[in-house]
């Protein structure tokens, strides 16, 4: 009964230590990716008000055309009445 004894007292230390590795690790590990949760939770929000949105971009894309393009017509219009003058 004494090695019995003495292999339960041997199961129990090793639990033991293996929890007092485990367990810090284990909280360690959760209180890291709340951490990090947090930090991307902040990240998205500063983005968000930050960055501009797909519409802003179109918008922006759009406004660039129509200068482009009355750019263009006033080029041709130049360009056709130096033609006539001439």
């Amino acid at each position: 009964m004494t090695e019995i004894a003495t292999w339960l007292m041997v199961a129990i230390a090793f639990i033991s230590l293996v929890l007092t590795v485990l367990v810090p690790l284990l909280v360690s590990l959760f209180n890291a990716h709340k951490v990090t949760a947090k930090e991307l939770s902040k990240h998205q929000t500063h983005v968000a008000e930050t960055y501009a949105t797909k519409d802003d971009v179109k918008d922006l894309g759009d406004r660039m055309e129509r200068s482009m393009n009355q750019g263009f017509d006033q080029i041709k219009e130049l360009i056709n009445n130096n033609r006539n003058a001439a």
